[in-house]
């Protein structure tokens, strides 16, 4: 006989009866069963939980015999056991979390839990952070709950698009709220860096220092130094070697001065009322010209210097009774200072004084707003043939337009504001609000006549050079091109020429005119 035995677990509500003295003949076989089978145990258990073994008493005919009357014997199954204690899923389904497990049999869970609520009740119960912080823990079992947020400045900032260093032509720019050492990266401006390679290496100038902005290549360039040539007033001699510095042209040899045919005038020939005027050599001049008129703040004009008077201007053109202002612009003295370090050499000290006095002084400036203005004459491709227009009225249609159309235009706003350093007072014919930009055609006569004027300004000592002989040299007109970009139109007074006024291009100075 065979003994096959496994563990059974009963509750109260599941008993087995048998009669007393089969009880007692089971017991006394179990009694034999466990003197002769070591391998078998007995364990106590609480009243309500007994645990014995299912025994099987397997005789030569393969039949069960459980003692007494019981034909057949009785075997118990553990899933049975399992699900009457409460065990009644076999399995989970797809994505459920199977719960305590039958001690019986464990293929026998008493509940399937949903990812959810398994998490959530696990603490994971995070959906969302705030920068910079960012879900931390992931649940085993559901793709949007967790257990925390945890802080990450630098991850915030690189999701965000900073940067903690900018790569080869960029600077960094704004910093991250979230660390300051992460940026915006933005191409470097290279100030300072004016020059394209070309520029920098044209005739006359020497490539300096390169910027990378964003892969394109800005430079910074000085004058070719030149050395061994010099600046020759009358040129270089036959055969001589030449050197551009900047725009100026050296020469190794000068030729002679004093070109008899040339400088033929002094005091002894210049009369009548002229004056000796232009390039002078060995005590003659080149030029014997009419002096030009100077204007007073009592608006009276003279031919010569009276210091008992205000001079506030010079005559531009008598008939027209129009004159020019001969202290129209300030200047910084530490810019004018460094532009003098840089401009003087190679050129006379009175060059590259007038050349620094143009390029700081305040009247430099752009025109404004750039509009096609009611009742402003045009000048085709800013030709000087255009109608003689008058600049005071020009100024006024630009300023009362501003004015209703909310537009800024600088150069009206400079020379409608424009005041003499002294002489006239507050309200009077020569103040604030009577200054204009001159009209191309005026500009036109300006020029006509600039070496008289040259040489009047020099009788006046509180004047300021009036430059003429700057190749940046330039001043703006109240008129404008009738192209479609309404740019304004300004005269060059070392060409002589005319030229639209583009933004991007060098400004031009206002030279405030009056009518007296």
């Amino acid at each position: 006989m065979k003994i096959i035995s496994k563990s059974l677990l009963w509750s109260s509500a599941f008993s087995l009866v048998l009669p007393q003295a089969a009880f007692a003949s089971l017991s006394s076989a179990y009694a034999s069963l466990v003197d002769t089978s070591q391998n078998q145990a007995f364990e106590s258990k609480p009243a309500q939980f007994l645990k014995l073994a299912a025994v099987h008493f397997i005789t030569n005919d393969g039949g069960l015999k459980f003692g007494g009357g019981n034909p057949g014997g009785q075997e118990f199954n553990p899933g049975d056991l399992c699900k009457s204690r409460g065990y009644l899923h076999k399995g989970c389904p797809a994505g459920y979390i199977p719960g305590e497990a039958c001690t019986e049999d464990s293929s026998f869970v008493k509940e399937c839990i949903d990812p959810n609520t398994w998490c959530r009740g696990n603490g994971y119960n995070v959906t969302s952070c705030t920068l910079p912080k960012y879900l931390s823990g992931k649940c085993p079992h559901s793709s949007t709950l967790y257990k925390s947020c945890e802080t990450d400045n630098a991850r915030a900032c690189q999701d965000a698009g900073y940067a903690s260093s900018c790569e080869v032509g960029k600077i960094g720019d704004r910093a991250c709220p979230y660390d300051s050492k992460y940026k915006t990266c933005v191409c470097n401006p290279c100030a300072g860096f004016a020059y394209t390679s070309a520029q920098a290496s044209a005739q006359g100038y020497v490539p300096g220092e390169v910027c990378n902005s964003c892969g394109t290549m800005k430079y910074k360039r000085s004058e070719a130094p030149c050395d061994g040539f010099k600046t020759c007033d009358c040129g270089g001699a036959t055969g001589a070697k030449t050197c551009w510095s900047g725009t100026v042209k050296k020469f190794d040899t000068c030729k002679e001065c004093c070109d008899t045919s040339k400088y033929k005038y002094d005091s002894s020939n210049c009369t009548g009322g002229n004056q000796l005027a232009g390039n002078s050599c060995g005590g003659k001049y080149d030029k014997c010209i009419k002096p030009g008129l100077i204007l007073y703040s009592d608006r009276t004009t003279s031919s010569q210097y009276l210091p008992n008077k205000i001079a506030i201007g010079v005559v531009v053109d008598a008939n027209l009774r129009i004159a020019a202002a001969i202290n129209y612009y300030s200047y910084d003295q530490t810019t004018f200072d460094n532009c003098y370090e840089q401009n003087k050499k190679g050129v006379t000290e009175e060059r590259a004084i007038k050349h620094c006095l143009y390029l700081c002084g305040s009247a430099r400036r752009v025109w404004g707003d750039y509009k096609d203005i009611p009742g402003l004459e045009d000048c085709p491709e800013c030709s000087v043939s255009c109608v003689a227009s008058s600049g005071k009225d020009n100024t006024a249609k630009i300023l009362a337009y501003g004015k209703t159309s909310g537009l800024t235009f600088n150069a009206a706003e400079f020379a409608n504001n424009y005041q003499p350093a002294k002489g006239c007072s507050s309200g009077s014919w020569c103040s604030k609000g009577n200054w204009f930009v001159p009209s191309l055609h005026e500009l036109q006569i300006f020029y006509n006549n600039k070496e008289t004027t040259k040489n009047t300004l020099k009788l006046i000592p509180e004047a300021q050079d009036i430059v003429f002989d700057d190749y940046m040299n330039g001043y703006m007109s109240s008129n404008h091109n009738n192209s479609k970009y309404n740019y304004y139109c300004n005269f060059n007074m070392k060409m002589g020429e005319t030229s639209e006024l583009f933004k991007s291009m060098y400004s031009s100075h206002v030279l405030p005119m009056i009518k007296y």
